[in-house]
């Protein structure tokens, strides 16, 4: 014997469909979009849908270690830079150790 769904659950559901169905619909209306689908690479991805969410993946998860490599490069710079500014201010104003006079 099935349970069945409480109604609050089932017009839960539908609320999500149809802000799902609005979303798609104002992300298909886009400008962007439409010229996009309407160029020659937009019909080629459109007549191929495994190629299309092959580069969708590919994309989404090249994207996480090419941006923790851009995190290293800002911070490696950054700690390079605060290295140099601490380095020159802290022995900027020493005397040397050894002065050396001629006659």
């Amino acid at each position: 014997m099935a349970k069945e769904e409480p109604p609050s659950a089932s017009k839960d559901l539908q609320e999500l469909q149809r802000k799902l169905s609005l979303l798609i619909a104002s992300v298909q209306s886009n400008s962007k979009v439409v010229s996009f689908m309407q160029s020659p690479v937009g019909q080629y991805l459109d007549r191929h849908p495994f190629l299309t969410l092959t580069l969708l993946v590919f994309v989404a998860v090249s994207a996480v270690p090419v941006g923790f490599f851009l995190l290293l490069v800002v911070l490696t710079s950054l700690a390079a830079l605060v290295g140099v500014i601490l380095l020159e201010g802290c022995c900027h104003n020493t005397t040397p150790v050894v002065t050396v006079r001629w006659p």
